[in-house]
């Protein structure tokens, strides 16, 4: 196969431009009207760095003052880390979206600050050779003694619980991910990835690993939903984290309007 065909191959079977076809990829879930942000004309000042920005800065992560009161405030079912490499291109992540999203319980490191989590019960969320599903490790650790004594099948049953203090995610193109994963300070953690098969609608498609690959806010988003699940909270509440797509949905229709599936040759070189 010639480079331009394998090429077209690769761009027509990204996610993002099979799903150009439907009108919404996101209409089941209960994310705010985002249509506003079209209306604002121009760039404004970062109110802390009072660099140039449109809608946030990706480097302060917070929203520029004609957004900011405008923005929805997601609350997360337990605190996050996302260690973003430090040549990740900040306007391009998605970890910015998490953080300016959910400040609460959202907090941004740049590798190779790493915090020390050796006091700490964390949980790294990555597809590493050694992860094993959500629901495998809270029924491994709900099998570890507690004060010299175990858990019956029933008490761990009867009351899920959540026994991690933190999770982290790494933020980085897929080519990146190697140096940070294999980190000893990340890769003492415990490690968990996502169940099931998630096509990413991200539209930086990686050629390395495919279209079940999802950016750092779209694995954050299904890793809640996973969580809500398997603590058996209230079903209905899952739609709670669905604004943590926000910014990524209001980005998605843009690009989907400049780089449909008739402009595919502005695909060229991306790689997430």
């Amino acid at each position: 196969m010639d480079p331009a065909a394998a090429k077209k191959r690769f761009i027509e079977t990204s996610s993002f431009f099979t799903n150009c076809e439907t009108a919404d990829p996101f209409a089941d879930m209960m994310i705010d009207d985002c249509s506003f942000l079209d209306e604002i004309p121009s760039r404004s000042p970062c109110p802390k760095c009072h660099k140039s920005r449109k809608y946030y800065c990706y480097t302060c992560y917070v929203a520029v003052e004609q957004v900011a009161k405008r923005l929805p405030t997601v609350d997360l079912p337990v605190c996050v880390d996302i260690i973003r490499h430090a040549h990740e291109v900040e306007g391009k992540s998605t970890c910015a979206h998490a953080a300016l999203l959910a400040p609460r319980h959202v907090t941004v490191h740049t590798y190779p600050h790493v915090p020390d989590y050796t006091h700490e019960k964390v949980l790294l969320i990555f597809p590493g050779p050694s992860a094993v599903s959500l629901e495998e490790c809270l029924r491994m650790d709900g099998e570890e003694p507690e004060n010299g004594e175990s858990r019956t099948s029933n008490e761990a049953q009867d009351i899920p619980k959540f026994p991690f203090t933190k999770v982290v995610f790494i933020d980085s193109t897929w080519r990146q991910t190697k140096l940070l994963y294999n980190d000893p300070r990340l890769k003492r953690l415990p490690c968990v990835s996502l169940s099931g098969s998630y096509p990413s609608l991200y539209w930086r498609y990686s050629r390395l690993k495919g279209p079940s690959h999802l950016s750092t806010v779209e694995a954050l988003h299904r890793f809640c939903g996973e969580l809500h699940s398997a603590l058996r909270l209230p079903r209905d509440d899952r739609s709670q984290y669905d604004n943590l797509l926000f910014f990524f949905r209001f980005m998605y229709f843009r690009i989907r309007a400049q780089y449909g599936p008739h402009n595919i040759r502005a695909y060229a070189g991306h790689e997430g």
